[in-house]
């Protein structure tokens, strides 16, 4: 990383620092605290003795919801300002557009990744506020970070691209949203057909399962492996996405 890529990436983070950007992410863990509390809060005390089991299961449902809509906020506030000045062909003669896509995107993965992190922290709360009797399981917890942070940053980057390519905001937060309902739609699609649809990946690497029995209307969750050969796979194609965008946007007249 040489110093003139240093120089930009904090000349990136001095632009974002007054639009509060964090604030949308912010927002976003606040609303998902609120609702694992409330979830919680109703629950047996069969579920709560796996709470760890049933946040895992329900989570990831939750941000197949949420994260595109945050997403798309995220990436068009970082880009709207040189959308509406319009001084994308000025910044192109100072730096290369490639390290300025570069720079933009570190930029997000900067709300992202806090936005994980806090999100760990928040299970963890409600672990210590309801007593969970069982203990938390590190892989499983590890796992749901990386597939929230590595999903997040693969459709962050796609619509960075559409804030790039775009003459107005709103097309790119329209496909974040609906993203967001294709996403969760996606969930009860064949898995040919669902593999198709990045928005739902949230939820397509599970740790745990649940059964309903009917009669007895009890609910139990079980643990199931992590597919790492399909993670991997997702990441690798997460890469191709990443240098495809990064073309298009390089690419584009302005």
């Amino acid at each position: 990383m040489n110093v003139a890529f240093i120089r930009e990436l904090h000349s990136e983070q001095k632009k974002a620092r007054h639009k509060k950007i964090w604030l949308v992410p912010l927002v976003f863990l606040l609303f998902e605290m609120l609702w694992m509390l409330w979830q919680l809060s109703k629950a047996s005390l069969n579920e709560l003795a796996n709470g760890y089991f049933m946040l895992f299961y329900h989570l990831p449902i939750m941000n197949t919801i949420l994260l595109p809509i945050m997403i798309a906020v995220i990436a068009s506030r970082l880009c709207d300002m040189e959308i509406k000045g319009d001084t994308l062909k000025l910044l192109y003669t100072m730096q290369k557009s490639s390290r300025f896509f570069d720079c933009k995107f570190l930029c997000g993965l900067k709300y992202l990744f806090f936005f994980t992190i806090g999100h760990g922290i928040m299970i963890l709360l409600c672990d210590r506020m309801y007593h969970f009797k069982a203990s938390l399981d590190i892989p499983m917890f590890v796992a749901y970070l990386a597939v929230t942070f590595c999903v997040s940053a693969v459709l962050f980057v796609i619509q960075q691209m559409l804030s790039l390519i775009s003459n107005s905001q709103i097309m790119p937060l329209v496909i974040g949203l609906a993203g967001s309902f294709l996403g969760l739609f996606s969930l009860f699609f064949p898995a040919p057909i669902a593999r198709l649809i990045i928005w739902g990946y949230f939820a397509a690497f599970p740790c745990v399962q649940m059964n309903w029995e009917r009669a007895t209307r009890m609910i139990e969750y079980y643990k199931v492996p992590f597919s790492l050969y399909e993670f991997l796979t997702f990441l690798a194609v997460g890469i191709f996405i990443y240098i495809l965008c990064k073309r298009i946007v390089v690419r584009k007249e302005v």
